[in-house]
Parts: C-alpha cells; sequence; structure tokens
C-alpha cells in the first residue's frame, strides 16, 4: 500500500495536508493489521483536548461559511455582514492558535 500517494490524492480532491495524512496512516494501519499480522508505526496525534478545539473550531468554520454563502443568496446584507464577521473571527482563532497557515 502506497500511502503516500494515497495522501497525495486526497490532497488532490481538496483535503487539509495534515488530515490526508491522518486518513492515509490509519488507512495504512487497518491494511497492516489485516494484511501484515499488525505491523505498523503509531502516530501520536496529539491530546484530546486540542484535536476538540481543532475540530469544533473547523465545524464551525464550515458552518459561518455556509451561514455568508446563505445570506448571500437571500440578498441579506445585514446578515451577510454579521455571518462574515463571525468568519473572520473564527479564522483569527484558528490561525492564533497555530491551527491554519494563511
Amino acid at each position: 500500500m502506497d500511502t503516500l500517494k494515497f495522501a497525495l490524492a486526497l490532497e488532490g480532491e481538496g483535503m487539509d495536508p495534515d488530515q490526508a495524512a491522518i486518513i492515509a496512516h490509519e488507512m495504512y494501519r487497518i491494511y497492516a493489521h489485516s494484511v501484515l499480522g499488525g505491523v505498523y508505526k503509531p502516530v501520536d496525534y496529539g491530546d484530546l483536548e486540542t484535536l476538540q478545539i481543532k475540530a469544533k473550531l473547523a465545524r464551525a468554520n464550515q458552518e459561518a461559511v455556509n451561514n455568508v454563502l446563505r445570506a448571500m443568496n437571500a440578498n441579506d446584507a445585514d446578515l451577510e455582514k454579521h455571518w462574515q464577521g463571525e468568519l473572520d473571527r473564527i479564522n483569527a482563532e484558528r490561525r492564533q492558535r497555530g491551527f491554519i497557515n494563511w
């Protein structure tokens, strides 16, 4: 199993590189357990609290993006401005915590 190609294919479909690496590793772990007799190198994904915060912010970001798009579609400038501000706040927190680089 070529995990690098698998991770690159996931990235090519628009997935975050960190997430693609995790999925590729976990797929290899399943493959190794079923085919190779359980030989694999474990990876430390970090502490649970940090992972929960990162996931919560990613979900909030996606919800804010959807709400901005809904407001744009409804031609509601006030609601769009509100959700754009919320999106900017979420992204600032993600940048501050080091979860995103841009």
